[in-house]
């Protein structure tokens, strides 16, 4: 399987608000890997770099470079994940206020394995459980491709994990297609400077967020530098400082709303 990189895409369904679970939105993912480790993202964030480049590259002949982002589709998953091999070692990449964070963990996931088959993608796969996250996760795994690894965080299995989804279905991996790379990708995202947070410290900036959420906002605008800065809104309107505080609060608090239901209830209670 290393004798090139591989790419596994899977379909990732999640319910964020638990108050209305008929809300199901979805976002394909792909699951890279090397003989290094793996990366799991949104396929979007591949989308969004190829734009990029192709501006960059116009803009060279021009000497300027003008991005409209309305043209990019935004994510609606903001987490990355990265594994090492052999020692399958991850990392949570995400945002919180404004700052990219990262978790490294090393915790190993206990399995119970179950002599039920079945088939998926044209692969035989064997099921087996564990509770992850507060959650009861069911997984179907494959002998057919020797990779212990699988979408999210979940590893350790004897082969690639093609379905997995917790027991009320809020949460499900889906594998729907692979490839062979050519080249490792690169993402933009893994260039970038991340502040290493314990789980525990995540989750206190995690609560002060969903107090202040327009915090980091507030300090930069009450800066000297700030003061005679002036802001509009995307029609030219003049926007002064407050009215951009009470937008940060007002999107913040209806997002929060409907973001309730995280894959680790843990990180995020």
């Amino acid at each position: 399987m290393f004798a090139q990189n591989q790419r596994f895409i899977y379909e990732y369904s999640f319910k964020m608000d638990s108050l209305h679970k008929e809300n199901v939105e979805k976002e394909i993912m792909n699951l890279d890997i090397t003989k290094e480790g793996s990366n799991f993202y949104s396929a979007l964030l591949i989308t969004r770099d190829s734009l990029f480049k192709a501006e960059i590259e116009k803009g060279k002949a021009s000497q300027s470079v003008v991005f409209d982002m309305r043209k990019i589709k935004r994510a609606k998953v903001n987490f990355r994940i990265s594994k090492s091999y052999p020692n399958l070692e991850n990392i949570y990449h995400t945002s919180l206020n404004a700052s990219n964070v990262a978790l490294k963990e090393n915790h190993k996931i206990n399995w119970t394995i179950f002599p039920e088959t079945k088939i998926i993608e044209g692969f035989k796969v064997q099921k087996a459980t564990t509770t992850f996250g507060g959650r009861n996760w069911i997984a179907w795994f494959t002998n057919d491709i020797q990779i212990q690894d699988g979408p999210y965080k979940f590893c350790g299995l004897p082969g690639l994990i093609l379905n997995i989804g917790d027991e009320k279905g809020d949460h499900v991996f889906n594998l729907i297609g692979s490839k062979k790379l050519n080249d490792e990708p690169l993402l933009m995202d893994s260039k970038m400077k991340e502040i290493f947070l314990t789980n525990e410290k995540f989750n206190q900036l995690w609560n002060e967020y969903k107090k202040d959420p327009a915090k980091n906002i507030k300090i930069i605008h009450s800066s000297s530098e700030m003061s005679e800065t002036i802001f509009s809104d995307a029609n030219g309107s003049p926007l002064t400082k407050q009215d951009l505080i009470r937008r940060k609060e007002q999107i913040a608090a209806e997002t929060l709303k409907k973001s309730n239901n995280f894959i680790e209830r843990e990180l995020y209670k």
